[in-house]
């Protein structure tokens, strides 16, 4: 037991206020639990200020349709354990979420996609919606607080924390029930520097391997400079062992290290995972996606047949990105012949030029980071959660929420729907319990 001049005790101690650690505290105390939370930045939510370009993406509304909303919305995640995020979406999902923020007062808007925004489209709204809200319900909030430790007793109270604050130094709180809503290892200049994976380590919980996901691509490829900036609507492949493991269509932008793009950001963490395991990984692009492989033949044929007085390069403009021309004839080795007409094009490099439009591959070298993620694939192990609630089943009356554990979405706004859910339900859980109805 830890031995300070100062103690501080609360029914419900949140660690973390981030998004999903907001929604428990607002939750649970709606819901009469005596609630604090211990953040050890100097605000609440620093990270949500990142999201969605500054305009925070808070839900996505494209699965909202039908009797099976939260099984579609559950197939935006992802977690060793497939089915462990439906029952908590079936009980706070988009349309929860909408009503939620229009009662702080932050009517919701949807703008593409799906991808719903508040009415500002500012992230600050968000934020500052939430310390109304927690002002309102007299939420203590113990800012520049890091919490170094979490001991369990069988006698009252239950938790003993061990803090390190900045104007008291050490510092005891003590709780009867914990949340954990620390986030992952993404943006670590807003706090998520992974310490709950530290905490609930300690507890007991095992960790499944964090890596960076909803993130960019790092490539092995000589000419990414000559590429960087350019954009392009293609297919996006990643192929592990011959396999093509996941696909995605959209906006696909190359950089001076790889490639970006939603359709990049959405395949990272296949590629993550694979690299993480050792496996060689390769990024393969459809630049012609809306055109099978026979039909890009034919497409081309007819064109260069149509156009065979023109050079090779000439013939490619209005039909690929300008920059792209260049390098990929020196892709096709015929860059040393600039004045090739196309009616002198080998039967050998019209197979290479029509397999690049299909099939350009590239090997992935890295993802862009922690630094540059928007989420955290992996975490604690959900098997040792129990589903709907969120409790530890190692430790009793601590729960966790958020992306501290196992559960990681696509991109469009799916991994603040699970803080909203995820705290939420735990808040429920607790609520529950202490009603003595579960």
């Amino acid at each position: 037991m830890y031995e300070s001049n100062t103690s501080k005790h609360h029914k419900l101690f949140i660690i973390g206020a981030g998004a999903s650690g907001l929604m428990a505290a607002v939750t649970a105390r709606d819901l009469g639990i005596d609630t604090a939370i211990i953040e050890s930045n100097d605000r609440v939510g620093k990270k949500v200020l990142t999201t969605g370009n500054g305009r925070c993406n808070i839900t996505n509304e494209s699965t909202a349709t039908g009797t099976d909303e939260a099984v579609a919305l559950s197939r935006k995640y992802h977690s060793n354990q497939t089915e462990f995020p439906l029952p908590v979406l079936q009980q706070f999902g988009v349309r929860q979420t909408a009503d939620f923020f229009n009662t702080l007062g932050l009517p919701l808007i949807a703008v593409e996609n799906g991808r719903m925004y508040p009415m500002s489209l500012q992230a600050a709204s968000v934020l500052d919606i939430f310390r109304i809200a927690l002002e309102d319900r007299n939420v203590p909030i113990y800012f520049k607080t890091k919490v170094l430790d979490v001991t369990v007793s069988r006698e009252h109270p239950r938790f003993t924390i061990l803090c390190q604050t900045e104007t008291e130094g050490q510092i005891v709180y003590t709780s009867d029930y914990i949340f954990l809503c620390t986030g992952g290892l993404t943006a670590p200049k807003t706090g998520t520097d992974g310490s709950g994976y530290t905490l609930a380590r300690r507890l007991g919980h095992t960790l499944i391997d964090p890596v960076p996901g909803i993130v960019q691509l790092k490539l092995e490829y000589p000419y990414l400079k000559e590429l960087s900036g350019v954009k392009f609507e293609g297919l996006g492949h990643i192929i592990v062992n011959g396999e093509v493991i996941r696909s995605e269509y959209g906006e696909i932008l190359f950089t001076d290290y790889g490639a970006s793009g939603p359709p990049i950001l959405q395949l990272s963490r296949k590629a993550a995972y694979q690299l993480a395991r050792g496996e060689t990984v390769t990024l393969s692009l459809d630049m012609m996606p809306d055109r099978t492989e026979v039909e890009v033949v034919d497409f081309l044929d007819t064109h260069w047949g149509t156009f065979g007085h023109r050079t090779v390069a000439a013939s490619l403009i209005g039909i690929l990105n300008k920059k792209l021309i260049p390098v990929l004839l020196k892709e096709a080795g015929i860059d040393q012949e600039p004045n090739l007409l196309c009616q002198d094009l080998s039967w050998k490099t019209k197979k290479i030029l029509y397999r690049l439009m299909k099939r350009w591959e590239f090997i992935v070298t890295d993802t862009n980071g922690f630094t540059n993620a928007q989420t955290t694939a992996g975490g604690i192990d959900t098997k040792e959660l129990k589903e709907g609630t969120l409790e530890s089943k190692l430790v009793p009356g601590l729960y966790l929420a958020g992306e501290v554990m196992d559960v990681d979405g696509d991109c469009g706004g799916y991994n603040l729907q699970w803080a909203w859910s995820s705290g939420y339900s735990a808040a429920m859980a607790l609520a529950d319990h202490l009603a003595g109805t579960t």
